[in-house]
């Protein structure tokens, strides 16, 4: 039996992606540099378009949903990048955490990652441990991006009154809470090993 799918089909994101995120690229790295960019929540590809275009040497690791992610070999079919894909299932405890995971566990205190870009769940119960995650695999000097600080499940693409599921999934409190503005505030600034480059968005690891 297939996985019940319950995430919408339509999100409220642009043709060309997250620009503040590969336009920041652009200011960091030259169009030759090699670097291992990760991104997590890839929906259309249109990011990891942009990001494969700009920097035909870039190794990219892309983290979605399987359905998301067949959409984006498809899409990205065309680039020389060399490209690594983890799909997971939408089951309610699957996530790109159990792949970051088995990165951990066959990359043993092993840095990998110049650049993650943290655009999936959007929530605390799962991007609060993609971000520790993150952590351990980005090597210093390296950003991790953070996507939509004032976003919230109420009055976005997954509002309960669009998506009854949500309401199954998550309190009220959680629904009207700036989830990853939690994050940002309460555990990448308190931890003093990252400086804030753009604000609410990227930092810095030290």
């Amino acid at each position: 039996m297939p996985d019940k799918k319950w995430y919408p089909d339509s999100l409220k994101v642009g043709a060309q992606g997250t620009s503040s995120t590969y336009r920041f690229l652009e200011s960091i790295y030259k169009k030759h540099d090699e670097f291992s960019y990760a991104e997590f929540g890839v929906y259309r590809g249109d990011t990891a378009r942009n990001v494969a275009e700009r920097f035909p040497n870039a190794t990219l690791h892309l983290f979605d949903y399987q359905e998301t992610i067949d959409e984006a070999i498809i899409k990205l079919s065309k680039y020389q990048n060399k490209i690594f894909y983890y799909g997971n299932s939408q089951k309610y405890h699957d996530s790109y955490n159990w792949h970051l995971g088995k990165i951990l566990k066959n990359n043993p205190h092993t840095t990998i990652f110049d650049y993650c870009f943290l655009d999936g769940a959007h929530t605390f119960s799962i991007d609060a441990l993609t971000y520790f995650l993150c952590d351990m695999l980005l090597k210093r000097g390296g950003h991790i991006d953070f996507d939509d600080y004032a976003w919230r499940l109420r009055g976005s693409s997954l509002d309960p009154r669009k998506v009854p599921s949500i309401a199954e999934q998550y309190t009220d409190e959680q629904i009207d809470a700036y989830q990853v503005k939690m994050i940002v505030d309460n555990i990448v600034r308190p931890s003093g090993k990252y400086r804030e480059v753009v604000k609410n968005k990227i930092f810095q690891k030290l």
